[in-house]
């Protein structure tokens, strides 16, 4: 019996090795299931198709380096940490709100006992009958796990496009089982970064493959013994930093005062590792207790630092819309305010889009004018 001859396109980029790609990836799928992709032909469970908002048009454009979305990439692990009152549970539920804005499933695992129903309205947050916001309070890192896979596996067995985001608060004030059920003062050394490493080994492969987004918050604790560089470090040990897409950092930069009352934060979010773009750069944000984030806030200091709006005075501003030629001229004092009205949408469009074009940052070094150095890294800038 005479053998099929496969014609091939020996002319086009990839020539006759086409046919045999798509075989070798047809055959892998065939005997271990949708584990294969040929990248730029097929879509592949690496790639970032969608973004949560965190609530601020500055810090989602320096993780995703991306005008067309940006925040939490949906899909992947990302870590926030940071020091105790620096807005890590203020931000999480930011995402949780964009993620139920989006018709998708907010998930709140609550290991710390901490969630305030009216603090969460507050925000913005929609509660049972307005909106759905699943709860879950359990006691240790195995059972945050079991949750995070039953929650997965559900969505896949009914809805598998239901956007869905779990938040975990926080890996710190986790216990695990085994810690349960010692006395005080027995150790249980290595036991929790243990649990988090298997945990994440069997979680992560599933969450690229469901439209999830899982987002670890963690508090900062100090390292003994330590006198040069960072002296603090985030427990759970190494698994989470290297799981992670995105690890932002939470430092505080002081605090929102109206007379002697203090009415919020003032963050500077860190975006510590990134494998959606460049890391090592940082957003100055404000955080308000019953609100959260107001995004336009911060929009005003980076369009005067990319000289796209100008100063008329030590009041007063004024930006060109180059689309249309209007000059737009505002109080500084008033501008969230000014932006925000209903009569400049128009304004608010262009001005919001300058915002994510100014931070894009070229990665190309060929188009780059600056002279590329090595820099040495700082003691305590490791991780």
């Amino acid at each position: 019996m005479a053998r099929k001859k496969i014609v091939t396109d020996e002319s086009s980029p990839v020539g006759g090795d086409s046919v045999l790609t798509d075989i070798l990836v047809d055959s892998l799928n065939k005997q271990l299931g949708d584990v294969a992709f040929i990248l730029g032909k097929n879509d592949s469970n690496s790639d970032v198709k969608e973004w949560i908002s965190t609530g601020s048009t500055v810090l989602d454009t320096i993780i995703s380096n991306n005008a067309e979305g940006g925040g939490v990439p949906v899909g992947k692990l990302t870590e926030i940490v940071g020091e105790e009152a620096t807005g890590k549970s203020l931000l999480s539920y930011m995402i949780l709100k964009d993620c139920q804005d989006r018709g998708g499933i907010p998930v709140l695992i609550d290991t710390e006992n901490a969630v305030n129903e009216d603090f969460l309205q507050l925000l913005g947050m929609k509660l049972y009958p307005e909106g759905q916001l699943i709860y879950v309070q359990v006691d240790s890192v195995e059972k945050v796990f079991s949750a995070i896979e039953n929650v997965i596996r559900k969505i896949k067995e009914n809805r598998k496009d239901k956007l869905c985001c779990v938040v975990w608060d926080s890996v710190a004030g986790s216990s695990t089982d085994a810690e349960m059920q010692k006395d005080y003062g027995e150790s249980t050394v290595g036991m929790h970064a243990r649990m988090i490493g298997q945990g994440l080994r069997k979680t992560i492969r599933f969450i690229g493959k469901e439209r999830v987004a899982l987002v670890f918050l963690n508090q900062m604790r100090q390292k003994i013994g330590v006198v040069f560089g960072d002296d603090l470090v985030a427990p759970g040990g190494k698994a989470i930093p290297f799981f992670a897409s995105v690890r932002l950092r939470l430092y505080r930069d002081g605090f929102v005062k109206a007379g002697k009352d203090t009415l919020g934060v003032g963050i500077r979010p860190f975006v510590q590792k990134n494998r959606m773009g460049p890391p090592k750069r940082e957003a100055k944000l404000k955080m308000y207790f019953n609100r959260g984030l107001i995004d336009e806030e911060s929009w005003l200091d980076v369009l005067l630092q990319f000289n796209v709006a100008e100063k008329i005075s030590a009041q007063k501003s004024s930006i060109t819309n180059k689309d249309n030629g209007e000059v737009y001229e505002f109080k500084n004092s008033k501008f969230v305010d000014w932006i925000r009205d209903k009569a400049n949408n128009e304004a608010h469009r262009y001005c919001q889009q300058k915002v994510k074009d100014v931070l894009i940052i070229e990665q190309d070094p060929d188009k780059r004018e600056e002279e590329m150095v090595l820099e040495k890294i700082s003691p305590g800038e490791e991780t």
